[in-house]
């Protein structure tokens, strides 16, 4: 099969950004544009938009596309440089709008479908550009639209018509994908997927399920309810309950959540435990480890099968420098212990529930860091006495 190409305009309102660089859900419409030209066969691209656009731009469409300033001189040639280069079937699009893959049924989202983008060869549209013709022209007289029919639903500035219109049918179109992807999704209607979302077949997302950006969700997982996942990559067989992930790995079968907030730069191993109220930030965490609840893991380095107990803190910044935390394999962290980084426990160390580390413990070592307890017999008695 020919590989496509596509010419893309982002067309300005006035002195305002090109509405295809306005989000729709979460994403830009042009990176909504771009996935369903990739999943209709395009390979390369030709973006001509404002030169103060272009930076938004080059994040909507893939490595390799080629960007031209739509007001300069030099448009002409970058349109000539890319039709030499895709003298095949081109896709047009010069007007912003939002793009339904092939086989969508605009009647069932209850959409009004408005004329869309073109197909011509790119070995004629040069042509006619060399003899003469306007863009606009030769797009008129050469341009068929009977690929894209009904499947495009054009943008306005009206935030009203974008609520109501656009963003429920994209929701509904990133449903469609991945119900035809194997995912099983228990309510349609209250989950919000980015068009850059990717997920496995067997996987169930429940309802309040939101993924965004590169996220990337493996097979038979369950996701939700109420999960907010952004730019992760999350393994096989892994459980996401009511929690919040962020720019982080999660590897096959691990559970997260309930009310876990896994920030930034975060690898969850292989069958890790991160339960309620857990808080994870710049760390990685090895196979089979156990942070059950109300623990703070920031900046540490967690080998395998440690036990987190309750109310964990790494204590990681002093103010002005953050600190790592380095806990070896097979460690056993008390309740309510505080880990003063820099500090490191060995391999098969124990520290004592209640204890403040500020020095280095030794492999197999227990380290107890606490007041030694005082008990002062029938003082509460003597307290209730003279009150």
């Amino acid at each position: 099969m020919e590989s496509l190409g596509a010419v893309v305009f982002l067309p300005r309102e006035g002195e305002l950004p090109s509405l295809m660089l306005e989000p729709i859900l979460f994403d830009p419409a042009a990176l909504w544009l771009s996935r369903t030209l990739m999943e209709e066969g395009v390979r390369q691209f030709l973006v001509l938009c404002h030169r103060d656009d272009q930076p938004a731009a080059q994040a909507c469409f893939p490595a390799g596309t080629q960007f031209a300033d739509a007001g300069s001189k030099g448009l002409s040639e970058a349109l000539s440089r890319f039709l030499s280069q895709c003298p095949g079937q081109i896709v047009a699009v010069t007007q912003a709008l939002l793009l339904a893959p092939k086989g969508t049924n605009f009647a069932r989202t209850g959409k009004e479908s408005r004329p869309g983008p073109v197909t011509l060869r790119g070995s004629a549209l040069a042509a006619a550009l060399q003899g003469g013709q306007s863009l606009d022209q030769a797009l008129s007289a050469l341009g068929d639209p009977s690929p894209w029919q009904g499947r495009a639903l054009p943008l306005k500035a009206d935030i009203g018509y974008r609520a109501t219109t656009v963003e429920p049918l994209a929701r509904s179109l990133s449903v469609d994908r991945l119900l035809t992807a194997g995912v099983r999704i228990v309510d349609t209607e209250s989950v919000y997927i980015g068009p850059a979302v990717t997920v496995g077949a067997g996987t169930a997302l429940l309802p309040g399920t939101i993924l965004r950006g590169e996220t990337a969700i493996g097979s038979h997982c369950v996701i939700g309810p109420h999960t907010v996942i952004r730019d992760c990559s999350i393994g096989d067989r892994v459980t996401v309950n009511a929690s919040q992930l962020n720019e982080s790995t999660v590897d096959d079968d691990a559970a997260v959540g309930p009310f876990a907030y896994i920030r930034p730069n975060c690898h969850v191993g292989k069958k890790v435990k991160v339960g309620d109220f857990v808080e994870l930030k710049n760390s990685t965490v090895g196979e089979g480890t156990k942070i059950s609840h109300l623990t703070y893991v920031g900046d540490t380095d967690a080998g395998a099968h440690i036990n987190f107990g309750c109310g964990t803190v790494t204590v990681n910044y002093d103010g002005k420098k953050k600190f790592r935390t380095t806990i070896e394999d097979n460690a056993f962290i008390g309740c309510n212990t505080n880990l003063v980084a820099p500090v490191t426990v060995g391999e098969g160390a124990y520290t004592a529930a209640g204890s403040t580390i500020t020095e280095d413990v030794p492999p197999d070592a227990l380290a107890i860091a606490r007041e030694r307890q005082t008990v002062k017999k029938k003082w509460a008695a003597k307290r209730r006495g003279k009150a």
